[in-house]
């Protein structure tokens, strides 16, 4: 397994230009791995003549230089890869990493640590979280994301510019979605606090196209699986945040990783002992939620009630 560390709170101001993106990130990982599974040192690949220097071969563990697909092989060969298939999605991954993706062209709404999960995201396998006061990114209409930055959207600015900031954000969420539409979309499971129904987010009629949304999702999507923690179990299930988010990747290309939200920014954790209390915590909720016939009738129900 991969070293453990945590990944502190990234300001607002940082982009990715300056951290890793997700297939670099995911490629790099990998590599590190591979190299401390076979017990070597940085300046042991450097001394094979792999790489010129140790802060090169260190650049290229954290993602933090273009990687180049004739180097990545030459490593991943060195420390032990024959197989085909395995250098290949290690190929893949390489193109990906130098591609500039969608969200690059919205570095003016979307801060960095946003970055790191939109494109860790991109990567996952499967996707579980829990939250308590909004609906999900993943799950949002775009009636419901403008109505979120309407209310939460910083001021000091004209009101031209603060409505086309609040549009670029809601594009971007939008665009986030998409992931759970494609062919390759990872298993999603989320548990949602009750309360979040209660919450007109927008009003009547935005609330009602949210629910039904997410009623159609949970009836029509396989890969999605929603529940709803009613409000008679909540004392039962006090999570250690107000969201929590864990991603899983395919075997052996990197770490899981933890996302927790705190007031403007993420924070990503890796600490093996925390994930494993956020997970009992996650899988704590999941078994005090309601079933997924109980969850189809609770939103059911909410939508009736918001009818006009």
């Amino acid at each position: 397994m991969l070293d453990r560390q945590s990944l502190q709170v990234v300001p607002d101001s940082e982009r990715t230009s300056d951290s890793p993106a997700g297939a670099g990130l995911v490629l790099g990982a990998y590599l590190r791995q591979l190299r401390k599974s076979q017990g070597l040192r940085l300046s042991d690949v450097v001394n094979a003549g792999i790489v010129g220097s140790v802060p090169t071969l260190s650049r290229i563990e954290r993602a933090a230089t273009p990687l180049r697909e004739e180097t990545v092989l030459a490593l991943a060969r060195h420390y032990g890869v024959t197989d085909v298939a395995k250098l290949d999605v290690l190929c893949t991954l390489t193109r990906h990493s130098r591609n500039d993706d969608w969200w690059s062209g919205f570095r003016d709404v979307v801060p960095g640590w946003m970055e790191r999960l939109i494109s860790v995201e991109a990567s996952a396998r499967t996707i579980r979280t829990y939250e308590l006061q909004y609906i999900p990114g993943l799950l949002q209409t775009s009636a419901y994301t403008r109505a979120l930055m309407q209310a939460h959207h910083k001021t000091g600015m004209d009101a031209a510019e603060r409505e086309r900031s609040i549009e670029r954000r809601v594009e971007v969420r939008a665009n986030r979605r998409k992931l759970l539409a494609g062919s390759s979309a990872p298993q999603y499971y989320a548990v949602l606090d009750q309360s979040i129904l209660v919450r007109r987010v927008g009003g009547k009629a935005v609330m009602r196209e949210q629910l039904r949304e997410l009623y159609n999702m949970e009836e029509n999507r396989e890969h999605v699986h929603l529940r709803v923690l009613p409000f008679d179990r909540g004392a039962d299930a006090l999570a250690p945040a107000s969201s929590i988010t864990y991603l899983t990747f395919p075997s052996g290309q990197t770490e899981d990783v933890l996302y927790l939200e705190v007031p403007d920014g993420g924070t990503y954790v890796t600490q093996p002992g925390d994930i494993k209390r956020y997970m009992l915590a996650l899988s704590s909720l999941w078994g005090l939620a309601a079933s997924r016939a109980e969850t189809m009738e609770i939103l059911d129900q909410r939508i009736g009630e918001l009818r006009d």
